[in-house]
């Protein structure tokens, strides 16, 4: 008994069995089903037909789409896959991490082309990384060495359908509080470390938004839901393979001032157009909300000064900052591994940060000190 077939007799674990059919599959651009079935048939002729015919479905399912992917990226709960080259694949379910099968060098070139196919991009040793979107649902970012040491690198990230509740990302007085900012067009920066809910929270918000505002959505990679038919979304571009025709976020900012926005929405500062958006929001556009990586209130402020200064901002930026933006969101992983609120901050007129709660007896403001 071959190899093969020696994995094949291991049931009900037929992974090894699978990987070596894959293999022998991997140069063509599309086996037929009857090819792949010979191949079975030769490799474990005892096998049954139900087994056969499980195993030929298999193979087939590894050698379309995405592959070794497919039935992880079926369970509508995985929100991330991690691929560190050949080997596990890390995946992210409710919060948390776990291995969830491995792939081959073969599978991880083959997955890699297939991403990038229908987008147009390329990636290799010139272009070492690429971030696309994919869907209205998908991310991947791909990097190939020599940056990705043990490349390639492919990171997928899935957002929900459905847009989350306030309620489902805050307490109950910190919920109330958020859509009351909204109403009285508050300027919001939500902040917090990578794959917190920052984003999550931004749909929230722009779903309490009334469905008469105009809406403008500026995003580097198009990740927030189209929420009534007055928003529009802006995407920016990378230059082409003759290193021409990018469109960066500072150039969308401007561009979204010419779109008549009630409210400006930037899914994420990390660059130039902080400055822009500093301008927008001094020009009247209340209620507009971005969001940025920082760790705590005064750093989210400090890092919000130096994109603004390398984006050209002069004078003194802080208290600009200070003047056009009025509440600070803190977002981080709960203990069972949600995303969550984790405290809102006004900001004072001198750039200090208070931790505010949603006590304020009406008609006293927006906010009040936490007691």
């Amino acid at each position: 008994m071959n190899r093969v077939a020696r994995a094949a007799a291991r049931h009900p674990s037929r992974r090894p069995f699978v990987e070596e059919i894959h293999e022998q599959f991997l140069p063509a651009a599309a086996p037929l089903a009857r090819d792949i079935a010979a191949a079975v048939d030769t490799a474990a002729p005892l096998l049954d037909r139900t087994h056969a015919a499980e195993l030929v479905s298999e193979v087939l399912a590894r050698l379309s789409g995405i592959g070794p992917l497919a039935e992880i990226w079926a369970d509508d709960e995985v929100s991330e896959v991690m691929i560190n080259g050949a080997g596990p694949v890390m995946i992210e379910r409710r919060g948390s991490l776990s291995v969830a099968g491995r792939v081959s060098a073969a599978e991880v070139h083959r997955l890699v082309e297939y991403l990038l196919g229908p987008t147009g991009r390329r990636v290799d040793r010139r272009l070492p990384m690429v971030d696309v979107r994919l869907d209205d649902r998908t991310r991947c970012h791909i990097a190939v060495p020599p940056v990705a040491v043990d490349g390639p690198y492919i990171t997928l990230r899935r957002f929900p359908a459905e847009v989350r509740s306030l309620d489902e990302l805050a307490h109950r007085a910190d919920a109330e509080c958020l859509r009351r900012l909204v109403a009285e067009r508050a300027n919001l920066i939500v902040f917090g470390p990578t794959s917190t809910g920052k984003t999550s929270l931004l749909a929230s918000l722009m779903a309490a938004v009334a469905d008469n505002e105009r809406l403008v959505v500026v995003e580097e990679a198009a990740e927030l839901p189209r929420l009534s038919p007055g928003m529009a979304r802006l995407e920016g571009q990378p230059p082409n393979v003759d290193g021409v025709g990018a469109v960066t976020m500072a150039e969308l900012v401007v561009t979204a001032l010419r779109m008549r926005p009630d409210r400006l929405v930037v899914g994420e500062v990390r660059g130039p157009e902080a400055a822009a958006l500093l301008q927008a929001l001094t020009t009247g556009h209340r209620g507009s909300v971005s969001t940025l990586h920082a760790d705590d209130p005064a750093h989210a402020l400090w890092r919000l000064e130096q994109l603004a200064r390398a984006g050209g901002a002069l004078g003194d930026v802080g208290a600009h900052i200070a003047s056009v933006v009025d509440v600070l969101v803190h977002m981080r992983r709960c203990s069972d591994g949600r995303r969550c609120v984790a405290a809102i901050y006004e900001v004072g007129s001198d750039g200090s940060q208070r931790r505010v709660r949603n006590t304020a007896p009406e008609g006293s403001g927006v906010l009040s000190a936490a007691s």
